[in-house]
């Protein structure tokens, strides 16, 4: 019953986001005349990770502009192409018996943004896929914008940022880890190592893009 009511509720927020945010008969992206989301032009020009790697893509072009927009802009429609491209990519590779989380961002960031998008995507994706969702982390100190450092200072930069919320709740499970990009990876590994160090059995991360410094 308690999982209705938080799909019915979600139902409830993008109705509502819709009214407040109204989709332009346009794409996205390239603005091109009657299109909902992504045109197919667009749609087709991403460069999409193989199909192994729990991936959506390449940070650039069409996908980069759908994560900055998102995530900067809270255009909350290129936030639904991003969920519908990861249903459509990589839904049936996540097993059900992993429990979906996601990367806490700090509290400047958030005070900015005003929202998670790590936080949305993993809900939603859930809830529309019937996974179980998670909150199993929290920022226990601030730390520099990891895309100003070099590989070296990101790994030494975000060491000890993390802490997990209940030991309890997360031992002995598996877990999928979502974040919206990854460059050095230096982020989604020390979360891993944080919740492995509190008795979780398998992680596998999962990102809307790949970057590189």
């Amino acid at each position: 019953m308690g999982k209705r009511i938080i799909k019915v509720l979600s139902i409830i927020k993008r109705s509502l986001l819709e009214i407040i945010y109204p989709r332009d008969s346009k794409c996205i992206v390239c603005g091109e005349e009657n299109t909902y989301g992504l045109c197919h032009k667009c749609k087709f020009s991403i460069t999409y990770c193989d199909n192994g790697e729990l991936c959506l893509g390449y940070y650039k072009g069409v996908l980069k502009e759908l994560i900055l927009k998102f995530k900067f802009k809270g255009r909350f429609d290129a936030g639904e192409e991003l969920i519908k491209l990861v249903e459509e990519r990589l839904v049936n590779f996540i097993e059900k018996d992993y429990i979906i989380t996601y990367i806490p961002i700090g509290k400047e960031s958030l005070k900015i943004r005003g929202f998670n998008q790590c936080e949305y995507l993993a809900k939603e994706l859930g809830l529309r896929n019937n996974f179980t969702i998670l909150n199993t982390l929290k920022r226990v100190k601030d730390n520099k914008i990891q895309k100003t450092l070099k590989r070296e200072e990101r790994l030494k930069n975000i060491k000890g940022v993390f802490e997990v919320i209940n030991r309890e709740e997360v031992k002995g499970k598996k877990f999928i880890i979502l974040d919206d990009v990854i460059t050095t990876g230096a982020t989604l590994h020390e979360a891993e190592r944080v919740l492995k160090e509190a008795g979780v059995v398998q992680i596998k991360l999962l990102t809307m893009a790949k970057s590189y410094v």
